[in-house]
């Protein structure tokens, strides 16, 4: 069944003169009361970064019937029944069949639970510590705090994804982010990203979870890069630049049509925005050439 749901996420010194110089070329003493030279403006503080430990929210990040793996920030998803609205809107949307889906999806991957913990926090201190002291971000970013800056604090979490009908699953890294100024805090911004195929759970469990983890921190590397960069100068938002897409979506264990705007991209990357708070999906979508279908909405 196709989904189609339509709803209204930075001295130059004087040179001295010879002593034989004749004596009227010598400059005239600056007066004392002369005005004073405007100094630049200093430079804004850097924004700290801060990871938080509390992971996804329950009641505004996930849709209902989501598994939490034990002690880790790994969400299970996709096995949801019961209609589109819970599954788009979070448990505020709709409760009914959540202990249900929870079951069925808890039952999935109940035997390989330990292979499918990832410490998505610690790996993403450890991946943003080495892109912050590159060139690009050294003086806009610290990972300590600065007296006037600003802070932006980022929740991470992993998705994994499950395509109905199937045991295959689209691993999803998730950067949910919001920056506090003196005057108060901005807007939450989340980032997905998703690479490669779907692979059965199988090939992500094996040897201990290798694949998965290899999959994980390298979607985890391009997400903060994207991250940074919107949060520096950011992506410019075009009203016009709307866009059809189609395809699976994080925590959608089916195809859904979506209406997005294009951000531009990001190396081979198209960058999709999905506007709207109360979507579990909504925010930058990080999509890798041929992750979804898209296509430029032409006005009529």
């Amino acid at each position: 069944m196709k989904w189609t749901v339509t709803l209204a996420m930075i001295a130059g010194a004087s040179a001295l003169l010879p002593q034989t110089a004749p004596a009227q070329d010598k400059p005239e003493a600056p007066s004392a009361t002369a005005p004073a030279t405007a100094s630049a403006p200093a430079p804004a503080a850097p924004t700290a970064i801060v990871f938080s430990e509390k992971g996804a929210s329950g009641f505004s990040d996930l849709p209902m019937g989501v598994h939490r793996i034990p002690d880790s920030n790994v969400i299970v998803s996709g096995y949801q029944g019961g209609g589109a609205l819970g599954i788009l809107f979070g448990v505020v949307g709709m409760l009914v069949q959540s202990s249900i889906n929870t079951e069925m999806t808890t039952g999935k991957v109940r035997n390989v639970e330990d292979d499918l913990r990832f410490d998505v926090r610690a790996q993403a201190i450890e991946a943003t510590s080495k892109i912050v002291a590159s060139d690009q971000f050294r003086t806009a970013y610290t990972l300590t705090p600065q007296p006037g800056g600003s802070t932006m604090t980022v929740t991470p979490y992993v998705v994994l994804t499950f395509v109905k009908k199937t045991n295959d699953v689209r691993p999803f890294v998730v950067l949910k982010t919001k920056i506090a100024t003196g005057t108060g805090s901005g807007k939450t911004i989340k980032y997905f990203c998703c690479e490669g195929n779907v692979l059965p759970l199988a090939t992500l469990t094996e040897n201990n979870g290798a694949r998965l983890k290899e999959l994980l921190t390298s979607e985890l590397d391009t997400a903060i890069n994207v991250m940074l960069l919107d949060r520096s100068q950011p992506f410019q938002r075009n009203d016009e630049a709307k866009v059809e897409t189609n395809g699976l979506l994080p925590f959608l264990g089916k195809p859904l049509k979506w209406r997005g705007f294009d951000l531009g991209r990001y190396k081979d990357y198209s960058l999709i925005e999905f506007r709207g708070g109360i979507f579990v999906f909504g925010g930058v979508n990080i999509v890798e050439p041929g992750g979804l279908e898209i296509t430029p909405v032409v006005k009529k």
